[in-house]
């Protein structure tokens, strides 16, 4: 009861936070520039919003459960960073090459180990 009642403070705290970076996401940036993909990998989802995302049920549609389901399922190990991030990408969320950012999905494993936390 405890842990069901952190975790819907939580969301409630951080959907703030989400909405500009679910807004953000679903417009990709259109440029001939250069540096574009300097900035398209700095206007990405961080990991944090996209497992908050995640939790909401964003990508539902990509197999990834919501809420509690998917707190479970990331305990039990059946759904992990690395789903989650290729779920992001099929949902045009997240570029490709982040299915070979190491260091993203190691910030997104830190941001899902939060959510199993008692």
């Amino acid at each position: 009861m405890q842990r069901s009642i952190s975790v819907l403070l939580t969301t409630l705290l951080l959907s703030a936070t989400i909405s500009p970076a679910v807004a953000q996401a679903q417009t990709a940036p259109t440029s001939l520039n250069p540096y574009a993909a300097n900035q398209s990998r700095a206007n990405q989802l961080k990991p944090f919003n996209l497992a908050y995302l995640a939790y909401q049920g964003y990508l539902k549609d990509q197999g990834i459960p919501s809420s509690g389901t998917l707190i479970d399922a990331i305990a039990s190990g059946t759904i992990t960073a690395q789903d989650i991030i290729q779920a992001a990408v099929k949902a045009n969320r997240l570029p490709e090459q982040t299915l070979n950012d190491q260091g993203y999905r190691f910030n997104l494993e830190e941001q899902l180990q939060g959510f199993t936390a008692d």
